[in-house]
C-alpha cells in the first residue's frame, strides 16, 4: 500500500511538471509532393520532444494570410524604388485570402496601413514611404514578433513577418562596432575582433525572440562586402533561419525583383499546422513532422517560456 501510494505521488509530481502546449509550425510541401490540399491533418504524423503530438488543425494557402510586411529602406533610392515596384507588382498579384498590414521600423515600430485585403491604401503608402532616418530591423523585431504571435494565439489565420531593409550596420542608432580600446597594442582584441559587438546583439536577440512562432522573412536589398557588415548580415541570416523562415540578400539592382517575388510566393505557400503535446513548462523542444505526401520543410526546434 505504501508503495503503492508512493508511485502514486511521482505520476502526480510528473503530471505537475507537465502541460498541453500548443506549437503553430509553419510548414511547407516542397516541390513534387501532389496537390497543396494533400497536407490534411489525416495525413500528417508528429511528434515533438521524442513523444506522440495531436495535429490540432492545418491551416493551407486556401486560409487567409496576415503578412506584416515592415520596411526598413533608409539609404539608396534608386534600390528604395525598384524594391517598391517589384513589392507593388507582386501584391497586385496576391489572392484575395491575403491580408497586408504595413509598417516602418524607423523611430520604433509604426503602422502605415492597417491589416487590409484593399490593395490601393497599402500601394499608396508604399508610393509615399520616405527614404531616410536610421536602420530599425534589430530595435523593432521584438515588438514585431509579440505584435504577430498574439495574432496567431487569437486568430486562425496564418501570420508571417517579412522584413524589407537595406540597412547598414553602421546606420543603427545604438553603435555595433566594437571599439579599439588601445591603438597602440598590436594584440589588442578590440582590433583583431570588430564584429564582437554585433555578434553579441544578435546573440541576444536569439534567445529573446526563440519563444515567438511567427515565421521570419528577410529581403536585404543590399549586400556588403566589409567585415562587420558581413557578420551583421550572417546574423540576420541566423535569425531568419532560427525562426522559421529565410533570408535573400541581392548582391546586384537585377536580382531585388527576384527576391522579393520568390519571398511573397513562399510566404503565401505556408501551412500552419497547429500541433498539441504534453510538455514540460519550459525549454528546448523538436519536433518532427511527416507526410504522406512526401517531404517537408518546417522549424523543427522550439523554445518554450
Amino acid at each position: 500500500m505504501t508503495r503503492a501510494l508512493g508511485l502514486l505521488v511521482c505520476l502526480t509530481l510528473l503530471a505537475a511538471g507537465q502541460t498541453a502546449r500548443v506549437l503553430r509550425v509553419p510548414v511547407w510541401a516542397d516541390a513534387g509532393n501532389g496537390p497543396a490540399e494533400s497536407l490534411s491533418a489525416g495525413a500528417l504524423r508528429v511528434s515533438v520532444a521524442g513523444g506522440a503530438a495531436r495535429v490540432v488543425r492545418v491551416l493551407g494557402p486556401e486560409a487567409e494570410l496576415l503578412l506584416l510586411l515592415t520596411l526598413d529602406m533608409t539609404e539608396e533610392l534608386s534600390l528604395a524604388d525598384l524594391a517598391r515596384e517589384a513589392l507593388a507588382g507582386e501584391i497586385r498579384a496576391l489572392p484575395d485570402n491575403v491580408y497586408i498590414a504595413l509598417l516602418r521600423a524607423q523611430d520604433g515600430l509604426r503602422v502605415l496601413v492597417d491589416p487590409t485585403r484593399e490593395r490601393e491604401p497599402v500601394l499608396r503608402a508604399l508610393r509615399e514611404l520616405p527614404i531616410s532616418g536610421k536602420a530599425g530591423l534589430l530595435e523593432t523585431l521584438p515588438a514585431a514578433f509579440k505584435l504577430a504571435d498574439a495574432i496567431q494565439q487569437r486568430s486562425a489565420v496564418r501570420v508571417a513577418l517579412l522584413y524589407v531593409t537595406d540597412s547598414n550596420v553602421y546606420n543603427y542608432r545604438d553603435d555595433y562596432i566594437n571599439p579599439v580600446v588601445n591603438w597602440s597594442d598590436q594584440h589588442d582584441l578590440s582590433r583583431r575582433f570588430p564584429e564582437g559587438l554585433i555578434k553579441e546583439k544578435i546573440a541576444r536577440l536569439l534567445r529573446q525572440l526563440a519563444p515567438y512562432q511567427t515565421p521570419l522573412y528577410i529581403v536585404h536589398l543590399n549586400y556588403r562586402s566589409d567585415r562587420v557588415n558581413e557578420a551583421y548580415q550572417s546574423g540576420l541570416m541566423q535569425l531568419a533561419s532560427a525562426l522559421g523562415g529565410a533570408s535573400q540578400f541581392c548582391r546586384s539592382r537585377q536580382e531585388i525583383p527576384q527576391a522579393v517575388a520568390a519571398a511573397l510566393a513562399r510566404l503565401n505557400r505556408m501551412y500552419r499546422v497547429d500541433v498539441e503535446a504534453s510538455l514540460r513548462r519550459d525549454g528546448n523542444v523538436q519536433i518532427k513532422i511527416e507526410s504522406e505526401a512526401g517531404a517537408l520543410s518546417y522549424r523543427d526546434r522550439f523554445v518554450l517560456p
